[in-house]
C-alpha cells in the first residue's frame, strides 16, 4: 500500500508525542510491527480518551465533545459504510450514500497536519488538549487512508474485489469525471508529508491555558 509510509509516520508521531507529553497519546496496544503487517487494523481501532488531567477543565470537556461530534463520529460512520459492503446490492447502496455518509468528513479531513492544526486552533481548549485533538485527527486520517487507498488502487470491479461487482461503486471511487473520485484523490494526496513536517506542526504557537 502506497500510504503505509504515512500511516507509519503517524504511529511514529504518536510515540514522539508520548515522549513529549505523556502517555495520553498512546495508541491502544498497537505497535509498529502490527501496523506494518496489517495496516487495516486501523479501520476499527479504538483510542484511549483524554485523561482526567485534561478533562478536569470545562473548556477541555467541551472541546472533546466538539471533536467527537465533528470528527470521530463521522469517521465511524465511514467505517460502517465501508464495512457494509459485502455484496453487489450493498455496494450499490454504498455508492448511493457516498455523498451523504462519506464526502463531508472526507473533505473536512483533506489537508496536511498544518492545515488540520488550523481547524484545531478554532476549538477553544488548553494547548495540551489541542495537541491531543490534533493527534487524534491525524489518526482518523490514517483510518480513512487504509480504507480508500486500496479502493483507488484496485482496478477491477469483479465480485471478489472490494467493489463486489458494483459498477456504481467502481465509478464512484474511480470514475475519471466523478467528483467523489476527485475528492478521494485530493484526500490521499494531502497526506504526503514527512515526519519532520508532522512534528513541526506540534510546535508553538498553540492556545492559552483555560482559567
Amino acid at each position: 500500500m502506497k500510504n503505509i509510509k504515512t500511516i507509519a509516520l503517524i504511529y511514529a508521531l504518536s510515540t514522539y508525542c508520548s515522549a513529549c507529553y505523556g502517555d495520553i497519546f498512546k495508541i491502544n496496544r498497537i505497535g509498529p510491527e502490527i501496523l506494518e503487517a496489517d495496516p487495516e487494523v486501523l479501520k476499527n481501532l479504538s483510542y484511549d480518551p483524554p485523561g482526567q488531567d485534561l478533562l478536569s477543565h470545562e473548556q477541555n470537556r467541551e472541546a472533546w465533545q466538539t471533536f467527537v461530534k465533528t470528527y470521530e463520529t463521522p469517521v465511524r460512520k465511514v467505517q460502517d459504510w465501508y464495512n457494509s459492503i459485502t455484496d453487489k446490492e450493498s455496494a450499490d447502496a454504498a455508492a448511493d450514500s457516498f455523498n451523504k455518509d462519506v464526502l463531508p468528513i472526507l473533505k473536512k479531513l483533506t489537508g496536511s497536519s498544518a492545515e488540520m492544526k488550523k481547524q484545531v486552533l478554532d476549538i477553544p481548549a488548553s494547548p495540551e488538549m489541542q495537541k491531543f485533538i490534533l493527534l487524534r485527527i491525524l489518526q482518523l486520517q490514517s483510518r480513512l487512508l487504509v480504507i480508500f487507498s486500496p479502493m483507488q488502487e484496485e482496478r477491477q470491479m469483479h465480485s471478489n474485489t472490494c467493489y463486489c461487482g458494483s459498477k456504481l461503486l467502481f465509478e464512484t471511487i474511480l470514475g475519471l469525471t466523478a467528483p467523489s473520485s476527485r475528492a478521494i484523490s485530493q484526500f490521499l494526496g494531502s497526506r504526503s508529508e514527512t515526519e519532520e513536517d508532522m512534528k513541526a506542526t506540534f510546535q508553538e504557537p498553540w492556545g492559552t491555558e483555560p482559567p
